[in-house]
């Protein structure tokens, strides 16, 4: 029997945001398919006057995921969502960013899995060792300012069919709750902790989220494996500093890492 899921639909989800994040919000759109929401974003950005704008779509036809992968996007089945961000911020500010996001989306789908959702650090949200949604942030120079894309997908009721393409162990929400979700709601309570992260970041920065992050922190405490252009290190991960970046031992040595120069696995 072919199973039937709730449609994406503008109306609900504009009705149940946040009325105060609301006023600030230029733009929020639905679209049946697109290459990618992020290039939607960002091309956006560029005559968008007021600080935020909403991009969703029901399909990517060319989504995106980290360091040049592909994000699988079957139509129907998951969350594809991007915010575009005319951000106070400097380009300097920027980092640990890309946590923050990972923190505020963890603690939404928690509440859906009960408690299940861990962070493999910088922003691999997995559930059960298995990844349930990833997140790719862009920034963009306009004219001196900062834009920020925020670009978040969400495995929702992706079958193994249709996820037979990704080159790791996933999970869909709908697996791990046992039921089938609304695409709606769960659109709502990302956007409402993206809103407040955008209202918070700006003076506060990654320092804020800390001790959230530590409460779904997946590495902290284990043995890993470090892996940079020229070299591999087998490493004790010790948690992350105010700047999001990864505290490391090896053998009688400190270490911090920097999101975009290593990748790390645990051993």
């Amino acid at each position: 029997m072919k199973m039937t899921f709730p449609k994406l639909d503008l109306d609900t989800i504009e009705n149940d945001i946040d009325q105060n994040f609301r006023k600030s919000i230029e733009h929020i759109s639905i679209t049946e398919s697109t290459s990618s929401t992020n290039d939607d974003a960002k091309s956006y950005l560029s005559k968008q006057s007021c600080p935020l704008s909403v991009h969703i779509s029901d399909q990517q036809t060319g989504g995106k995921g980290r360091n040049g992968k592909t994000w699988i996007s079957p139509k129907g089945r998951n969350i594809y969502i991007s915010l575009g961000w005319k951000s106070p911020l400097l380009f300097s500010q920027l980092e640990g960013l890309s946590l923050a996001v990972g923190t505020v989306l963890a603690k939404t789908l928690n509440q859906y899995t009960d408690n299940q959702i861990k962070i493999k650090w910088p922003n691999d949200i997995l559930c059960k060792k298995r990844k349930m949604s990833g997140i790719l942030i862009e920034n963009l120079n306009l004219n001196g300012k900062v834009g920020v894309v925020i670009g978040i997908g969400i495995n929702i009721h992706m079958t193994n069919k249709e996820g037979k393409d990704i080159d790791q162990l996933w999970i869909s929400l709908d697996e791990a709750t046992n039921t089938i979700n609304d695409r709606n709601k769960i659109i709502k309570d990302v956007l409402n902790g993206l809103f407040q992260l955008t209202e918070i970041f700006p003076s506060k920065g990654f320092k804020h989220f800390k001790s959230s992050f530590e409460k779904v922190d997946l590495l902290k405490g284990n043995e890993c494996k470090v892996i940079s252009e020229n070299d591999i290190k087998e490493v004790k991960v010790l948690g992350v500093n105010d700047k999001g970046e990864l505290l490391v031992k090896e053998n009688e040595e400190y270490l911090s890492l920097r999101y975009g120069e290593v990748s790390i696995r645990e051993l």
